[in-house]
């Protein structure tokens, strides 16, 4: 890639943009039923631990998937797996109407992971494949808009809709938007990692144990709320949606600052210690809000973990970036998110059982509390490719 091409915005790569609107749709039909099939299972008699476990049982399929995506990306592409990942995640979502037990409920959720993990490690990995390594931070940043304004809508909007329309509206237009992103995916380019990245997974996990820790305490407070939150305060659906809106909200501008910061400083990472702050003290103070079952602190002590997740996730990808190739930092990135977010809505449905919702979220600010040391080390100094590549 030339000189000139790499000074560019990432938005100049008419492959990224591509990306950009794929992704949109394939996050706007996954986030609009991240908060709703767990209501659904409620309302067909489940317990709380069934709510979680179908959200758990989501995310298992998609870092079990997420492992996969480098061999089939190698073989087919990264266009290919999209598109496949696509059908797998949108055409099932219509049948949820249709189970009205927990095992149908559970089985089509595993199809939709399976999806999911196809198109989420494909889509972090075409950031690094389609653009130079001085773009990555706004590149990240952008894909972060992508992915947000999704988060930002659908799951305030989600829990919102199936409370005012019923649920079978909400599982039809979350079966057509990844329908509608196979337009943009098939103008994707055709690129495949370079080599053999089997080879390179444990290089990876040594090089990338400490983010991708940190990442896993940010993302299993993220699925905490996303299942929970409409849960707790299912009394008033209005409310909960606006604490969902204001925390991917906060998402969305923290991960963009923390992007466009990104690139111009030394080294990648230097944000990460700030995000897992916020993250503490956003969880600790909704363990208050649900104590006094405050809709209104609820929304507030949110945002701040938002702020503090936005960063996390990005930093965390940009210092995976650089220090293992695309598909292997992918792939370690995207488990963490998947799998905390599974890890948080089966673990806080477990403990809610015998406590209650204030001291698991208590125990999920602890965790990420005791992981800040990491988030400290995790950052990237000189002698890493990033710092490298920028000279």
């Amino acid at each position: 890639m030339t000189p000139q091409a790499a000074a560019r915005s990432p938005l100049r790569h008419i492959g990224f943009r591509m990306l950009l609107l794929g992704i949109v749709g394939l996050f706007a039909g996954y986030t609009l039923l991240l908060p709703v099939v767990p209501l659904w299972v409620v309302a067909q008699g489940g317990s709380e631990f069934v709510a979680g476990a179908v959200t758990g049982v989501f995310m298992a399929a998609t870092v079990l998937t997420q492992l996969t995506v480098p061999a089939q990306a190698r073989r087919w592409g990264y266009r290919a797996v999209s598109i496949m990942g696509a059908l797998f995640l949108g055409l099932p979502s219509p049948l949820l109407l249709l189970a009205t037990s927990w095992p149908g409920i559970l089985a089509i959720s595993l199809v939709r992971g399976i999806g999911f993990g196809l198109v989420t490690v494909c889509g972090s990995a075409l950031i690094a494949e389609l653009l130079p390594s001085s773009a990555l931070g706004r590149g990240s940043a952008w894909y972060g808009v992508a992915v947000g304004c999704p988060q930002l809508v659908g799951l305030a909007a989600g829990a919102l809709l199936a409370k005012s329309w019923g649920f079978g509206p909400v599982f039809a237009i979350a079966g057509a938007l990844p329908m509608a992103a196979v337009v943009a995916l098939a103008r994707l380019p055709m690129v495949r990692p370079a080599g053999n990245a089997a080879g390179t997974r444990l290089d990876t996990a040594r090089s990338n144990w400490r983010p991708w820790l940190v990442m896993i305490s940010g993302s299993t407070g993220f699925g905490s709320l996303v299942t929970f939150l409409p849960i707790v305060f299912g009394d008033t659906p209005a409310p909960a949606s606006a604490a969902l809106f204001t925390a991917t909200g906060a998402i969305l501008l923290s991960r963009w600052a923390a992007g466009s910061l990104g690139d111009r400083l030394a080294g990648a990472g230097r944000l990460l210690p700030l995000g897992v702050v916020l993250c503490v003290l956003g969880m600790a103070g909704l363990t208050v809000a649900t104590a006094m079952h405050s809709v209104a602190l609820a929304v507030v002590v949110t945002a701040v973990f938002g702020l503090g997740f936005g960063t996390v996730q990005n930093d965390a990808l940009v210092v995976m970036f650089a220090r293992s190739p695309a598909g292997p930092a992918s792939v370690a990135w995207n488990m963490a998110f998947d799998g905390g977010t599974g890890l948080g809505a089966v673990l806080v449905g477990a403990i809610v059982a015998g406590t209650g919702y204030a001291a698991a979220f208590g125990a999920l600010a602890a965790i990420s509390l005791v992981l800040l040391p990491l988030a400290v080390r995790g950052r990237t100094g000189s002698g890493t490719k990033l710092s490298e590549d920028a000279g």
